[in-house]
């Protein structure tokens, strides 16, 4: 009886360390996508400007809409909607985190870094302070060129 027990209490004490063990193993992180191919992957286009309420106030700050060609060689070319040239051409990149967008304008004379919010290969998302002081995020979606 007592080799039972024995035998018993030492398989307890395998499962618990073996149980113990996996938990402690943190699962391995797993590398982001590329950013800037994932821009370059496509043509991007504004669909809505939202304040920090997750109100639509595209219509305050179309100064951020329009249409967007992000290359593979590290230049951007923005659009208004219609698809004519807005007249602001640069160089772009996202840090190796996907988690700022910095464009660098060759046309406009300025740069601009901003929070990436999200950016998978079906949304485009990134938080900037508009004209107004106020933080607003400006989602994209791919369209085709």
């Amino acid at each position: 009886m007592t080799i039972t027990w024995k035998k018993l209490a030492l398989a307890f004490f395998t499962a618990c360390t073996i149980a113990a063990c996996n938990k402690d193993e943190a699962p391995s992180p797993s590398t982001p996508e590329n950013g800037n191919a994932i821009l370059a992957s496509t043509r991007w286009t504004t669909t809505v400007v939202r304040d920090s309420a997750g109100n639509d106030v595209t219509a305050a700050n179309m100064g951020f809409v329009g249409l967007a060609d992000y290359l593979p060689d590290g230049n951007y070319i923005f659009y208004n909607m219609d698809g004519t040239p807005r007249g602001d051409e640069g160089y772009y990149f996202i840090t190796p985190k996907n988690d700022k967008r910095i464009l660098v304008s060759r046309t406009r004379n300025y740069t601009r870094v901003v929070d990436v919010v999200k950016l998978t290969r079906e949304l485009f998302t990134y938080r900037v302070v508009n004209g107004a002081g106020a933080r607003v995020d400006v989602e994209h979606k791919p369209i085709k060129k």
